[in-house]
């Protein structure tokens, strides 16, 4: 299944069909395929909920996105149909509905086998214990989805461990999982401060917010708020692993400028207290030049650095510092990682079940 990069609208709460037309033929531009909806806010109208709802499904399905709704009994209600009749909430212009509580585990079996084309996605927030009751009572895999929570009020998000934890759990029953970011450009009514899944994610940079989710897991990607930016809609379709360092070079060295140009992928080394370093078995990860590359003196966090000749077959070998460090005489610097992405340092970890390694990549710029 292709990634889903979407957006979000709420019928109902202010927005005009103007707006979220002219939302969609946005995130269409953008290369965003899926648009996430509530149909039981409290504050929504429910009269312009009824009558906007279906027009917005049809708009977003003209430009080729599936349509993610959470579904509860209240809603059910609202709509006058079954909470377990897919084709009619199929016929509503729902493609993947979000159970949002009050469904058991052979509930949520019973519905991914559905044959409306209706994909089931469930809370991703799940001891083992439970993600296990539901496995074996036989859900569809190829219908399902999860999904984790966003969350309106400060300091009560997910702990990054957590989901990074939770993840992997999902991940070895073989599903997908998903979560939300905060966006910049607007916020949903009644919620100023935001709709992520992370709390820690809360208020970074959109750049570094979707590659941290990345890296702890997540393989779909919503933002929480809705009418979104082109340029925030542009950046979440594109967010891809592996992990870019934006680094401003702190030599004039053609040859090493056009090698890192390159792109070549490199690939973590250990989980390090002080430093990222490449694999060095990795031919692709050791520069092939002058190794006497860099200049001296102390080393702040985030300082990019070149392995010396003195390092005999470590020579070459590129290193991140994550932390401040003394000089080195057999390491030249070589450039520094800009301010905003040197958090992603932290997210840097190698546990033993995890592989393969993360990878990462070094980008230029001035």
């Amino acid at each position: 299944m292709k990634a889903l990069r979407g957006t979000s609208l709420y019928p109902g709460i202010g927005t005009t069909r103007a707006e979220m037309e002219r939302h969609l033929e946005e995130a269409h531009e953008a290369g965003i395929n899926a648009v996430f909806t509530s149909l039981q806010l409290p504050e929504a109208d429910p009269e312009i909920l009824m009558q906007d709802f279906p027009w917005m499904c049809r708009l977003a399905h003209r430009h080729g996105m599936l349509v993610s709704a959470d579904i509860a009994d209240r809603t059910a209600t609202r709509f006058g149909i079954d909470r377990f009749d897919t084709k009619a909430i199929k016929n509503m212009g729902v493609d993947t509905m979000r159970l949002d509580g009050g469904f058991e585990a052979e509930e949520m079996a019973r519905l991914s086998h559905n044959t409306d084309g209706v994909l089931v996605m469930m809370n991703a927030s799940f001891d083992e214990a439970r993600l296990k009751k539901i496995y074996e009572a036989g859900v569809n895999r190829d219908q399902v989805l999860f999904c984790h929570n966003y969350y309106p009020m400060r300091y009560t998000g997910l702990l990054p461990d957590a989901v990074s934890q939770n993840n992997k759990l999902i991940h070895k029953y073989g599903f997908r999982v998903s979560g939300f970011v905060a966006g910049k450009h607007h916020r949903r009514i009644a919620c100023g401060i935001g709709l992520p899944t992370v709390e820690t994610l809360r208020d970074t940079p959109l750049s570094f917010t979707l590659q941290a989710m990345l890296h702890l897991g997540f393989d779909d990607l919503f933002f929480g708020d809705d009418l979104a930016s082109l340029e925030e809609m542009k950046a979440l379709a594109n967010a891809d692993l592996p992990m870019t360092f934006r680094m401003k070079l702190a030599v004039q060295d053609e040859k090493l400028k056009a090698w890192l140009n390159k792109r070549p992928l490199f690939q973590l080394q250990g989980s390090l207290e002080k430093i990222v370093r490449s694999h060095f078995e990795h031919s692709d990860s050791i520069y092939p030049g002058n190794c006497e590359i860099g200049l001296a003196g102390e080393r702040r966090k985030g300082t990019v650095m070149l392995g010396k000749k003195n390092l005999y077959r470590y020579c070459g070998e590129i290193q991140i510092a994550r932390t401040d460090l003394p000089d080195d005489p057999d390491i030249g610097i070589i450039g520094q990682i800009i301010d905003e992405d040197l958090p992603l340092l932290d997210l840097f970890k190698v546990e033993p079940d995890v592989l393969p390694a993360p990878k990462f990549r070094i980008e230029i710029v001035d």
